[in-house]
């Protein structure tokens, strides 16, 4: 049996503690409710919980599989895409514009509130990758291909 690879970078793409919002609120509804004359009305705060918890639920689940990074030694996987590391010769400096270029991952563009890495491939070309911490990213990914080329 192999030994997994090394997690170099990772991001999950949002954290699961948002799920407590709708049972909070939830919560919070029918404590304040209870102090008012005619007291709470629980299955209409229960309900409200139950709805916002799946709504954040959706979120959460489409965020974590769409927005996740995960960089190891042999891939860098964006979302649902995947590239092997041994396309990737180099980075872009931090300033080059990246519009044009094709975005890594599920959409079109580079998320919202995400930060752009450029890459340079072995074919000449040049994507963009994208991070919450892109200096991190962009951090793990010089430290990898500058072992790479020592080796």
């Amino acid at each position: 049996m192999s030994d997994p690879e090394p997690v170099l970078y990772e991001e999950s793409g949002t954290r699961p503690a948002i799920l407590l919002f709708g049972p909070v609120l939830a919560a919070a509804g029918i404590g304040l409710e209870s102090l008012a004359p005619g007291g709470a009305s629980l299955p209409l705060w229960l309900g409200v919980g139950l709805l916002v918890f799946l709504y954040t639920l959706l979120l959460v689940r489409t965020r974590r599989r769409y927005l996740r990074v995960l960089l190891t030694p042999s891939a860098l996987e964006l979302g649902t895409t995947s590239l092997p590391m041994s396309h990737v010769t180099s980075l872009r400096p931090v300033d080059e514009e990246h519009h044009g270029v094709r975005v890594l991952g599920d959409g079109p563009v580079v998320p919202r509130k995400l930060s752009p890495v450029v890459l340079r491939l072995t074919d000449g070309t040049r994507a963009v990758a994208w991070a919450r911490d892109g200096a991190a990213l962009r951090a793990a990914l010089e430290d990898l291909l500058r072992a790479r080329a020592a080796s």
